[in-house]
């Protein structure tokens, strides 16, 4: 291959004139067909030198980037590794003092003589238990007293009326001033421990008196009654009391009956145990009931109550006189 110029080429220079020196001078400045080759060749390999190292470093990057995910991934897949377990060897015994900043209080123990937490607290502003007016056998609802008249005894006799029934007081014959009615009690002979009536002061809960100084009531009849202030610590769990053993020996004391009615007082110091049962100090403030009875020396036996009441602490009589 030459680098002359083609015939056609030399007969439009020749024909040309100005315009064909202007050719001539373009082509005499063309360079030769191998040094274009090779400027080519030298373009085109740093050309490809370009692309591969743009090639590389793009892959590179890529294959990063995937590792950082992949690891990104396991770490979120990967399980919590589990606890490890070590056995301990059990260590020695301390034997310095606890801080008594920090030592629990010991809990104390149960004590079945102390007085009870009292649900109804009497304010000593009203003492009448009832006046049997109403002619029922409920208690007056008064001072959160609440209740009934209960009879019970021993189940060697007749007594009316009877245990377990809801009685009404009866009309007293002829009156007793301005009293109509009262509780009246009677029965047959008794051989074991006799009969009794009561009066509930707070159901199956202990009563506060402490108010008070004593009991008081109008009564006739025959014999001696006995008059018990009982307390929760002397009556067993199964009626509402503490007691577990050697139960049932109530304060109490005993006043003689006459025909005609009488007012009785009975003051709190006045009440002792009969040693059968287990000691309680006399505490007021744990009343369950106060209660009327006979021992069974005293049967047959029949009496009249009226105008039962606590007893105010300047003496004075709660009911009015017959």
């Amino acid at each position: 291959m030459t680098d002359e110029p083609k015939p056609g080429v030399t007969r439009l220079r020749e024909q040309a004139g100005a315009e064909g020196e202007l050719l001539s001078s373009a082509l005499g400045d063309r360079p030769r067909a191998a040094l274009r080759e090779a400027a080519m060749e030298r373009v085109l390999a740093e050309h490809r030198a370009r692309r591969g190292a743009k090639r590389v470093a793009a892959g590179i990057g890529a294959g990063v980037a995937l590792a950082l995910a992949a690891g990104v991934a396991l770490v979120l897949r990967a399980p919590a590794p589990a606890p490890k377990l070590t056995a301990e060897a059990p260590s020695a015994p301390s034997t310095a003092r606890p801080s008594p900043t920090k030592q629990a209080a010991p809990t104390p123990a149960a004590d079945p003589l102390a007085p009870c937490t009292p649900a109804a607290v009497a304010a000593g502003t009203a003492p009448l238990i009832d006046d049997f007016e109403d002619g029922d056998a409920r208690v007056l609802l008064s001072e959160k007293r609440a209740g009934n008249w209960i009879t019970f005894n021993d189940g060697t006799g007749v007594q009316t009326p009877r245990p377990g029934t809801n009685f009404r007081a009866d009309r007293i014959p002829g009156g007793r001033g301005a009293s109509h009615f009262g509780l009246h009690n009677r029965g047959g002979k008794f051989t074991s421990w006799g009969a009794a009536v009561a009066a509930e002061l707070n159901p199956r809960r202990c009563y506060d008196a402490s108010a008070y100084g004593g009991v008081e009531f109008w009564a006739r009849g025959r014999g001696h009654l006995r008059i018990a202030a009982k307390m929760t610590q002397i009556v067993t769990e199964e009626f509402g009391g503490s007691c577990v053993q050697r139960c049932f020996d109530a304060h109490l004391t005993q006043r003689s009956l006459s025909d005609d009615w009488k007012l009785y007082r009975v003051r709190w110091d006045e009440l002792r145990q009969s040693g059968e049962g287990q000691a309680v100090p006399f505490d007021p403030r744990s009343l369950y009931s106060i209660e009327f009875s006979v021992l069974p020396d005293q049967t047959p036996f029949d009496f009249w109550l009226d105008d039962p009441a606590f007893l105010v602490a300047d003496g004075a009589p709660a009911s009015a006189p017959p």
